[in-house]
């Protein structure tokens, strides 16, 4: 694919999954949103909100250099498939949000951080024969779902009796 194409495609494909989560975030601007999740029982190794965005930002970026990178290389089934496995994880990105905050589903929020960890895992696998470096810039999106999941199913455990 073209260098030019594929960066918009990347860019595209990411951008559209952070706007996407984005809009169910618990903001000040979703007060709701804010309060259903301020009163969750959190375990202590939650991180403050700011983290969470800056570390989704880098992510982001390093998901999207990943996504081009390998739309860069030439199409055979192994990068095909990595690709694939590139398109779930961006679509985690958005579907999460959507799960947890936007229909405030903790069981199922904790399914899409399940698959998050399986689909970012099994990217760094596939996409390290075809690109080593697109397969690195994956690893700290693998390691991020894989606490994330720890800390979606602590938080599910505390408030899963609770109604919320």
């Amino acid at each position: 694919m073209d260098q030019k194409v594929a960066a918009a495609v990347a860019l595209g494909v990411v951008g559209a999954a952070a706007v996407s989560g984005s809009r169910f975030g618990p903001t000040p601007s979703r007060p709701r949103t804010a309060f259903w999740y301020a009163r969750l029982r959190k375990p202590s190794f939650t991180p403050p909100g700011p983290v969470f965005g800056a570390a989704w930002t880098v992510l982001d970026g390093l998901l999207c250099y990943s996504g081009y990178r390998l739309m860069t290389k030439p199409a055979e089934p192994r990068r095909n498939l990595a690709l694939g496995l590139w398109g779930l994880c961006a679509l985690g990105v958005g579907g999460f949000s959507y799960v947890l905050f936007g229909r405030k589903k903790l069981g199922a929020a904790l399914g899409v951080t399940a698959g998050m960890v399986a689909s970012s895992a099994g990217f760094v696998a596939v996409a390290d024969p075809v690109d080593r470096t697109a397969a690195l810039l994956g690893v700290p999106l693998a390691a991020w779902t894989l606490f994330a999941a720890v800390l979606q199913e602590e938080v599910w455990r505390r408030n899963r009796r609770r109604l919320v």
